[in-house]
């Protein structure tokens, strides 16, 4: 499945619309002729981040978000609402199916950040299709997207994220009620900096990803820059992902479409 050499992007906009525009482009440009599997590093200033099937009013406090200035933004993935910061490192990578089950690249992408985490001596455990749990508590949650033969798979590592903020700007997803829109899956979570007992430098745990990423793919990643059908699309759905309509409209989810979620809920 997997080529030797693939692309790390450690790239991130100051806007989470950009960071999630570039998301999206990243799987749409696939099938140019510039490809290569990707891994992308990346963190945004304060936001909630809903799951394309979400009603942003069952999930979000809008009116604490907009006092403590955290955005509200809509991935095209599905599932569940997470809250990111400065204090949260994302992961993505991109790459072609190639006739592999997706429950297995679920599986072997979540071993990436497990072993990223043992190498800070925390033990953990997947609880599949999405999660990773640290004592029970939930540090990690992922997303995924399949197109045209590829997929997009990223996820959400607290490491020292503010989890009061998270608890504040989240409330409204603890109450579960009857709707035809995805509902987050609250439940216990936890950050990197808290189990140590410690601060955690975002460097490191970058560079622990990194060597994860070797061992598990079994690959060699090298620095690399966006392509011009990624920018050039990434520019192009930066209007989609920074308008009102794209954010606050909730979509029904309907029982055929073309891409495969999960959940990412905190």
């Amino acid at each position: 499945m997997f080529t030797s050499d693939w692309r790390l992007l450690d790239f991130s906009y100051d806007s989470v619309y950009s960071n999630l525009a570039l998301e999206e482009a990243l799987i749409e440009c696939c099938q140019s002729d510039a490809f290569k599997p990707t891994v992308r590093i990346w963190t945004n200033h304060a936001a909630a981040v809903v799951g394309r099937y979400q009603d942003v009013a069952l999930e979000v406090d809008a009116e604490y978000c907009r006092k403590n200035r955290i955005q509200i933004a809509r991935r095209f993935t599905g599932g569940g609402t997470v809250y990111h910061d400065e204090g949260n490192l994302n992961l993505t990578i991109v790459g072609e199916i190639c006739g592999v089950d997706l429950h297995e690249i679920r599986h072997r992408n979540l071993l990436i950040v497990q072993n990223a985490l043992s190498q800070f001596g925390v033990e953990s455990s997947i609880n599949l299709p999405n999660s990773v749990l640290v004592q029970g508590k939930k540090i990690s949650g992922a997303s995924a997207a399949v197109r045209r033969g590829y997929f997009l798979w990223h996820a959400s590592l607290l490491v020292s994220t503010n989890l009061e903020s998270i608890a504040q700007a989240l409330s409204p997803s603890k109450n579960l009620g009857p709707t035809s829109h995805v509902r987050s899956q609250w439940q216990p979570i936890t950050n990197l900096a808290i189990t140590l007992g410690s601060p955690v430098e975002m460097r490191e745990v970058k560079k622990r990803i990194i060597i994860s990423v070797e061992k598990i793919l079994e690959v060699h990643i090298k620095e690399s820059t966006l392509t011009n059908c990624e920018e050039r699309t990434a520019k192009s759905l930066h209007q989609k992902y920074y308008s009102a309509e794209w954010n606050k409209k909730g979509v029904t989810p309907s029982r055929k479409r073309n891409d495969a979620h999960t959940t990412i809920a905190v």
